[in-house]
């Protein structure tokens, strides 16, 4: 549901995209992060696959947007829309809005669907495009005798389950620390307050903590990893008391 030149970096250092709420499950403004390879890949996309698609059916004149919306000029923040007296907020457009957004030049010749996804039509691929795809691979896995049943926010829920086992790894190193190692206040505050699920939580944009914790159902290792952890904590926890202790009474 991106729109090409639409988009919103986070704004803190990291890569990732705020999507409004009239885009969003629950209508509620999220911010994806991505890598930067991914970031790559999706401006070649951009700036190569899809700008060849692009020019090949305007040459066709394959575009018409009759019931669309002609854009005639636009910002990072808003764009300005042909017969309409005020600029429309890129936050302010629905999924459906943004599928009728085309771009036209200052002669009013059009210049093709501001959609970020296109198919082989060079028009945006609808959410049920996506879900056919999907279906399509689960019935070739069922021939196979593959017992799948996979959809698109599948790839939301396994990033989720992948990115806690991660983020518990990186916990348990944390506590495994040399216990002669000089920790100052910072670092004896993250170590105390790194929770791994907050961290999840604000990865996939929820609104409370107990959201995610339905991904220790689903992930093997996680008992093995929290025992773990827990049979450490009470010896590693008297070592961070002690530090603490240290640095407050300087």
């Amino acid at each position: 549901m991106l729109v090409v030149g639409g988009g919103s970096a986070a704004g803190d250092g990291r890569d990732g995209f705020r999507l409004s709420k009239a885009t969003t499950k629950r209508t509620k403004t999220r911010t994806v992060y991505a890598r930067r390879p991914v970031l790559r890949d999706l401006h070649h996309y951009i700036a190569i696959e899809r700008d060849e698609l692009v020019q090949r059916k305007c040459t066709a004149d394959a575009y018409g947007c009759e019931d669309g919306f002609r854009v005639v000029r636009s910002s990072r923040q808003a764009l300005v829309v042909e017969g309409r007296s005020r600029a429309w907020t890129y936050a302010s457009l629905t999924y459906e809005d943004r599928l009728r957004l085309f771009s036209v030049d200052a002669c009013g010749t059009e210049l093709g669907p501001l959609w970020l996804w296109l198919g082989e039509s060079g028009l945006p691929l609808r959410s049920s495009t996506w879900q056919s795809a999907f279906r399509r691979a689960n019935e070739r896995c069922a021939a196979l005798s593959l017992d799948f049943d996979v959809h698109p926010h599948t790839l939301r829920h396994t990033f989720a389950v992948h990115m806690l086992g991660l983020l518990l790894r990186q916990t348990v190193r944390a506590l495994g620390m040399r216990e002669d190692r000089r920790f100052t206040l910072a670092q004896i505050k993250r170590l105390l307050i790194g929770n791994p699920m907050r961290k999840l939580q604000l990865l996939l944009g929820h609104a409370h903590e107990h959201t995610v914790h339905q991904y220790l159902d689903v992930l093997d290792e996680a008992q093995e990893i929290v025992l773990a952890a827990l049979s450490e904590w009470d010896e590693h926890s008297a070592v961070l008391e002690g530090l603490q202790v240290d640095e407050v009474s300087r």
